[in-house]
């Protein structure tokens, strides 16, 4: 009888700290996740100078070996959110970009060689991957190699890049549909700039396949924040609006990438960016929930004034409440962690704990009731869940 007691108070007694992190894969960096309705997890991240890939099936609790999706010949490398990215439609069919190079005249003698954005597709749930094909039909005009992925259910596919081939400085936001599970990439569009040079845009795509740009711009000695709102299936970006109300204090890039993400049934966004306003140098993310073409004044995600924050990530519960995740140094510098929060309580929750020493990168992802999200964890990708 005591033992029977004991065991149901453990299942319904409150945790005291993070989940136990579940290893993704070791010597790994940037990783990004993405889910399915199903509770299934999707990453993918920079491993052994190639794009990997693994998969959870049993929400996030253990993963599957890594594999190769492109095989970069182990060329492959990234940094400050130059990595690749993953989404998943409601056919479970697995896409992954990544900025790469296979051009032999870059590759040979050159120390920082000109990368384009190549896309994998898996229909068969990981288990093989299609050829690599170039997206950016314009060769050698994204460098930045800065990029989002995004997937709606019906299997309309966005990516979006920072692009110069239409000026010398600054960048423009490149974007391409991708249709028939891979099979069609559509002719590239370009949204005048300028663009921060080195943020890379976020992206959602709704419910309908409409598509949702947030960039931070550049040129300009407060950098704000826009967003572009897709009516027309991403032909075009008919509604771009300024989100902030602060002023950034930003003239410079930080290389920290705004992030955007849409509730399933459409009626609500939330964007979020890192920004000096509170003193130079002094990160911290700023996040604001809209609804019906408005937005609330933003506010600072962190709880904790004295941490500097960055490299936000945001995703919807199935109860239509915004989680956002990011970087965090009220530990320090040397001990930076994963926080987050949701938009009804506030409250920050500890993602990361401290005995997995720098940690960076999170990204979120919403899938069966499940919030999860991926990070590196020093030279290691890693896992936690948030929600149930």
């Amino acid at each position: 009888m005591l033992l029977r007691l004991i065991t149901i108070l453990a299942l319904v007694a409150p945790e005291t700290g993070p989940k136990e992190a579940a290893v993704v894969a070791p010597g790994a960096n940037q990783p990004h996740l993405a889910a399915s309705d199903d509770g299934a997890f999707y990453a993918t991240f920079i491993k052994d100078g190639n794009i990997g890939f693994s998969c959870s099936t049993d929400k996030g609790r253990t993963w599957s070996a890594p594999v190769v999706a492109i095989d970069a010949l182990g060329r492959g490398s990234g940094g400050m959110q130059r990595g690749p990215r993953i989404a998943v439609d409601g056919k479970k069919t697995i896409y992954i970009t990544a900025p790469l190079t296979f051009d032999e005249t870059e590759l040979n003698g050159k120390k920082y060689p000109v990368r384009d954005l190549f896309l994998a597709v898996s229909t068969d749930g990981g288990k093989t991957f299609s050829k690599p094909v170039q997206i950016n039909d314009v060769p050698k005009k994204a460098p930045e190699s800065l990029h989002w992925l995004a997937a709606a259910p019906n299997g309309d596919v966005f990516a979006v890049w920072l692009d110069l081939r239409q000026r010398d400085k600054g960048q423009d936001l490149g974007y391409v549909k991708i249709s028939d599970q891979g099979k069609k990439i559509g002719k590239n569009g370009l949204l005048p700039g300028p663009l921060c040079e080195c943020c890379a845009p976020g992206l959602a795509v709704d419910s309908k396949g409409n598509p949702l740009v947030l960039y931070r711009e550049g040129g300009k000695v407060n950098r704000s924040i826009f967003l572009g709102i897709s009516t027309n299936g991403g032909a075009s970006f008919s509604k771009i609006n300024r989100i902030n109300t602060g002023e950034t204090k930003i003239d410079a890039c930080p290389m920290d990438a705004p992030q955007v993400a849409v509730s399933r049934d459409g009626s609500k966004i939330a964007t979020a960016w890192m920004d000096f306003r509170a003193g130079s140098n002094l990160r911290h993310v700023q996040w604001t929930i809209g609804s019906g073409g408005k937005f609330s004044p933003e506010t600072s995600a962190s709880d904790d004034a004295k941490g500097g924050q960055g490299h936000p990530s945001l995703a919807f519960d199935a109860e239509g409440a915004a989680w956002c995740a990011w970087e965090d140094t009220r530990r320090g510098i040397n001990a930076q962690g994963i926080f987050a929060a949701d938009s009804k309580s506030r409250k920050n929750v500890a993602i990361s704990s401290e005995t997995e020493g720098k940690c960076g990168y999170p990204t979120l992802a919403f899938g069966a009731g499940t919030m999860g999200v991926i990070y590196e964890a020093g030279t290691t990708v890693a896992f936690r869940l948030i929600g149930p």
